[in-house]
């Protein structure tokens, strides 16, 4: 009777811990996805040319504003969307100059989300940086464009 009682009352906790975290994942992976496709929006105006593909930093360091364990799609915004570690960034920036290398930093809670992309080329060096910052909107349920800056300067 125990074990009956135990198997009722707990397999409904694992069962929606599992949910939730599902739900999480989701959410974050549309904020992310919406970042990057605002990213895109905003640098191709600036750039004389489109962007083809974007390699993203998965980097883990135990930090508040680690890459996510999430799936981005393969293209946002007519961009090949390609996430690699570091040590590999490196190894392709030096078979090819011309690759952009972002390094994606993000702060996202239930209120707020702000993204910061460091954006590097030609052999790893530092081209500009894209702050985007938003704001949950709960009428809607989605968060919302707040600000986005180039290299500091609010557009």
């Amino acid at each position: 009777m125990k074990r009956v009682l135990f198997f009722f009352l707990i397999l409904p906790i694992f069962a929606l811990g599992q949910t939730n975290n599902l739900s999480t994942k989701a959410k974050l992976t549309k904020t992310y996805t919406k970042a990057i496709a605002d990213f895109i929006k905003a640098a191709n105006k600036k750039n004389k040319f489109n962007f083809d593909t974007l390699f993203f930093g998965k980097h883990v360091y135990g930090q508040p504003d680690d890459f996510p364990d999430i799936n981005l799609p393969k293209t946002i915004e007519k961009v090949e969307i390609i996430v690699i570690t570091t040590k590999l960034a490196v190894k392709k920036q030096k078979e090819k100059k011309l690759r952009i290398y972002i390094n994606l930093m993000a702060w996202v809670d239930k209120e707020n989300a702000n993204f910061l992309f460091v954006v590097f080329s030609n052999g790893f060096a530092h081209q500009y940086d894209y702050s985007i910052n938003y704001k949950y909107n709960i009428k809607i349920r989605e968060f919302e464009l707040k600000k986005l800056e180039f290299n500091g300067k609010t557009l």
